[in-house]
């Protein structure tokens, strides 16, 4: 996947939003599997790692990864609960919540 310029949403809410959907699919990164370096995916995407790391915090935040300090991410298993403190708990809604305005925004250009 490649950044498209066109579109409304910044770098890394396209990069989250390509890896959630890869993620969501299964096919490509399950429950457990460690996500490609920060460095790979700025390469692969053709942008900054502090983009990448800007998409991977989305994510954790949402819930999808988890990562281990020093070693990589990780997508997490959602047959494990996890601890969640309120702050994690607003920086999920608050993601939530900006996915819900990209897929509104999305549907009124297209009407």
């Amino acid at each position: 996947m490649t950044i498209d310029p066109n579109d409304h949403r910044p770098p890394y809410q396209q990069v989250a939003d390509d890896l959630r959907r890869r993620i969501e699919a299964g096919e490509e990164f399950g429950p457990g599997d460690r996500l490609p370096s920060i460095r790979h995916l700025a390469s692969s995407y053709g942008i900054a790692p502090q983009t990448v790391q800007n998409a991977l915090r989305e994510l954790r935040q949402a819930g999808l990864i988890v990562s281990q300090q020093g070693r990589a991410f990780f997508v997490r298993d959602p047959a494990r609960p996890t601890a969640l403190t309120d702050g994690d708990r607003l920086a999920r809604l608050e993601s939530q919540v900006r996915e819900l305005r990209d897929r509104v925004a999305k549907l009124e250009a297209e009407r």
